[in-house]
């Protein structure tokens, strides 16, 4: 028995000692693409709204601009964007970011595409809001069930849209979290991989704006969104 139960406790512990590794192991398979909503360049080009629609449409590109601290969403967006992508590398991921620096000039589809080519397991937009006060907090958005142009993504999609939105409620003090279901954003629409948009507040309202300028919230922000794609992955 004591023969036994010496075997059971080794083979017990190789098998920890595996899973831990394995975790490694998979999310260095893993391809990650980031994207930092928006640009400093502004673009009339119409572009479709999704595969095969003939409904063109121009998006804003510029983003929205903070209400009393004039900082513009381009550089707030990258800047949670690389504080992101220096977190997965730390913890293993491959990862690729849309853009490095606000003077470019890309589309939503462009960007969606992007990581399409790629062929990436993820699609992250990182985004600020700038609607009505009721809007304040972390939204995150996803494809509907229904989507004419990505039904075979939905299931991955929600899913990672509430690992991250659930990461993101833990690790900041935010009141307000939402999961919002959309099928008119065309990176939503372009991209053939499991993707959602994180909305990290709004810069027209006060209290977002002020956590928004908060260094330490940023760095919750980020580790929230890191933490709800490992949480995708354990639970697919």
């Amino acid at each position: 028995m004591v023969i036994l139960l010496f075997f059971a406790l080794v083979c017990s512990s190789v098998n920890v000692q595996a899973k831990e590794g394995n975790t490694v192991s998979d999310k260095a398979s893993h391809l990650i693409v980031i994207d930092p909503g928006c640009q400093s360049i502004e673009s009339a080009k119409k572009e479709s709204i999704g595969p095969g629609d003939w409904t063109r449409i121009t998006e804003n590109m510029t983003g929205a601009t903070g209400a009393t601290t004039g900082i513009d969403e381009c550089t707030l967006n990258l800047r949670v964007a690389l504080k992101v992508q220096q977190l997965l590398k730390d913890s293993g991921y491959k990862v690729e970011l849309t853009r490095s620096t606000n003077d470019v000039d890309m589309s939503n589809v462009d960007r969606a595409m992007f990581a399409n080519t790629l062929e990436a397991d993820l699609y992250i937009s990182i985004h600020a809001s700038s609607q009505k006060s009721e809007d304040e907090g972390i939204l995150v958005l996803c494809e509907t069930e229904d989507n004419p142009y990505n039904y075979k993504s939905y299931r991955n999609s929600r899913l990672l849209a509430d690992t991250l939105l659930g990461s993101m409620a833990e690790k900041t003090s935010n009141k307000k979290y939402k999961v919002k279901e959309t099928d008119e954003l065309m990176g939503i629409n372009w991209c053939t991989i499991p993707n959602a948009v994180v909305v990290i507040g709004n810069l027209n309202n006060e209290a977002d704006e002020q956590l928004l300028n908060d260094t330490e919230y940023l760095q919750k922000v980020s580790d929230g969104i890191v933490s709800g794609i490992d949480s995708y992955f354990a639970q697919k």
